[in-house]
């Protein structure tokens, strides 16, 4: 069952699961310290939480799959302590590898 809510919960997720997303540090934190505009110093504050964050990586792996190959427009916040442009770099990085994000 998919819920169609903000993100952070909008990947399946059964009833009484123990999901990852309760776990990260940006749970924790105002949602719009995630959501930086163009500010270096905003965007730097996004990811310092993200490098002490324990789920990081599968919060990556998650984020890949879910944005796959969208335009950099398409894509919003700072998540596993990457901007928009640094995952989609990362996507297509995987694709030239012949590691698709599936």
């Amino acid at each position: 069952m998919i819920r169609h809510v903000p993100y952070r919960v909008a990947a399946p997720n059964p009833a009484g699961s123990d999901d990852w997303r309760s776990k990260g540090t940006c749970a924790s934190v105002d949602p719009d310290v995630m959501f930086p505009h163009s500010d270096p110093a905003d965007i730097g504050n996004a990811k310092r939480v993200c490098a002490r964050c324990p789920v990081s990586r599968t919060c990556l792996r998650d984020i890949i799959r879910h944005e796959g190959d969208k335009d950099t427009y398409a894509r919003h916040g700072v998540v596993a302590g990457l901007t928009p442009a640094e995952r989609r770099a990362v996507y297509r990085l995987l694709q030239e590898r012949g590691q698709g994000a599936a």
